[in-house]
């Protein structure tokens, strides 16, 4: 049986289930450095990163029992471009196809699904890119946000 939540619902439960955010995120940030699929990585204070892993050293801390590196490895959350970052300066964490998109894939997408609002406060998806991947243009939104609903 599917139920219809409303967003605040829907956090409330995933609070519930997680602990609260750095949970949520460390849970999906594990999921990706074990499976290797790649990522689109928000930052509140800097531009995005597209198309990268995890590196595997979060997965392999979980799987052995390692529990305490976990703290250490949060603080610098490295990722296959050579970057890294803190999950506390991580926004939102975007899972991507493994082998990416065609062009054909990408032409296809139904951008009206931008305007449906799913935010916690009405925000149209649309508005939600624009403000997570820090978008300067309307061509840059609907980039991303083609990208976003393609996934």
């Amino acid at each position: 049986m599917i139920q219809d939540l409303t967003p605040q619902e829907a956090i409330k439960r995933l609070e519930t289930h997680f602990g609260g955010r750095e949970g949520m995120m460390l849970h999906q940030l594990t999921m990706l450095s074990t499976s290797g699929q790649p990522a689109d990585i928000t930052f509140y204070r800097r531009k995005p990163i597209l198309d990268v892993r995890i590196s595997t050293k979060l997965s392999a801390a979980r799987l052995y029992g390692l529990e305490g590196h976990i703290p250490r490895l949060l603080r610098r959350i490295e990722f296959s471009n050579g970057m890294a970052a803190n999950i506390k300066d991580i926004w939102t964490i975007n899972p991507m196809p493994v082998g990416g998109f065609t062009q054909e894939e990408l032409d296809a997408v139904d951008m009206s699904q931008g305007d449906e609002r799913s935010g916690p406060h009405g925000e149209t998806i649309r508005k939600m890119i624009r403000k997570s991947y820090h978008c300067k243009s309307n061509k840059e939104t609907d980039f991303y946000l083609r990208r976003w609903i393609a996934s």
